[in-house]
């Protein structure tokens, strides 16, 4: 039997459609037809205005609902936390594994790449480290900051077929010449992050294949006149650009500074969020090696004063986007769904056609999150 939904606004690869419905059956999404096209033996549901969107796309998580991927990077715990983000609207994701030792670095990778073949709504990881500056480290413990070696390298090809939609965060100034376009011949991602890098490292980076720039502001340094560093060089090079709009790690003035600068075809929205999300019990805890951050109304804090991750949702960084960069419910709608889709070569993820009936979200009018009759 199937099922339309009338009623709300329909957005689709892009586009926010008006005076039409989503056509349902078993549990999957069929068709967006006319409202006055429905079929005649269709069960209709006529939901009171909103929005019927596919679900987010984070491609930088740490963690949700109590755990953190550096700790539960097997199949399970990979699951337990895309669950814990669901319940604000995310439906597919980059579960990241930040700066640790080498051995668990190299399982990491092989177990996420495993999830990304059992575990639906694991697009596969985002792996921010080791190869990081220790000028700009943030929260990253020091200890285990390195440059690739082959047997990085080695492991990268063992997984790059379950690896095709994942993201390698790195310094480009502190990987050997070369390095980025090993992994993008893998066909993994690489971005910019925590680091120093100058128009020259960016420039090279780029020529070798970098495709984007990890939270935008954070850990590098800033754009000036007479260097463009990696804001500059992002803008030019026309890189995509993770940002945090929580209001915190990028203020509001940056965030609609970003819109402008970088595009809002070229941001996407995540959150950084640690394994607090989904987890309201949780005040504090500690990160490999030792360090202990703290949970401080809407930031996490390390011991030593610095931002350890946000504490956000992509629904609200969503609602934060329109606020803050001035921009329409459509466009916020793409920074989190439509431009992590082309970034990843998802784009059946920007569709809301041929999809789980579960994926979809109805959002609405003032974007909270409704259950679909």
């Amino acid at each position: 039997m199937k099922t339309a939904y009338s009623g709300a606004c329909i957005y689709h690869d892009g586009i926010l459609i008006e005076d039409h419905a989503l056509l349902a059956e078993n549990g999957k999404t069929l068709a967006v037809v006319a409202a006055g096209d429905i079929p005649a033996d269709a069960t209709v549901h006529h939901l009171d205005g909103g929005i019927l969107t596919p679900g987010f796309i984070e491609t930088q998580a740490n963690g949700g609902g109590g755990y953190l991927v550096n700790d539960r990077f097997d199949a399970d715990g990979l699951a337990h936390i895309l669950a814990a983000h669901r319940q604000y609207g995310t439906v597919a994701m980059l579960p990241t594994f930040i700066t640790d030792a080498q051995d668990n670095y190299h399982r990491a990778i092989a177990s996420i790449a495993e999830a990304s073949r059992t575990v639906p709504g694991i697009l596969g990881g985002h792996f921010e480290g080791p190869f990081l500056s220790p000028e700009k480290k943030g929260t990253h413990n020091p200890a285990y900051l390195r440059t690739p070696d082959e047997s990085d390298f080695a492991c990268f090809a063992a997984h790059a077929d379950a690896l095709q939609h994942s993201i390698i965060s790195l310094a480009p100034e502190r990987v050997p010449a070369g390095t980025v376009r090993r992994i993008r011949e893998m066909g993994i991602r690489v971005n910019a992050a925590h680091t120093m890098a100058g128009k020259a490292d960016m420039q090279r980076a780029w020529a070798e294949g970098l495709g984007g720039v990890t939270h935008l502001y954070n850990a590098m340094p800033p754009l000036a006149g007479r260097d463009p560093a990696v804001i500059g060089s992002a803008a030019e090079l026309r890189l995509y650009c993770g940002i945090i709009a929580d209001g915190v790690h990028s203020d509001p003035y940056s965030l609609a500074a970003a819109c402008k600068l970088i595009g809002k075809d070229r941001l996407l929205l995540v959150t950084d969020s640690m394994h607090t999300i989904g987890a309201p019990e949780i005040t504090e805890f500690t990160l490999p090696g030792g360090i202990r951050v703290f949970v401080k109304e809407d930031r996490l804090v390390n011991e030593h004063g610095s931002l350890a991750g946000a504490h956000v949702t992509l629904l609200q960084c969503v609602k934060n986007a329109i606020r803050y960069m001035h921009i329409a419910v459509e466009d916020a709608l793409a920074m989190a769904i439509v431009n992590p889709a082309r970034y990843l070569d998802r784009p059946d993820l920007a569709r809301i056609t041929a999809r789980r009936l579960d994926d979809i979200l109805w959002l609405s009018d003032d974007l909270a999150l409704q259950t679909l009759p």
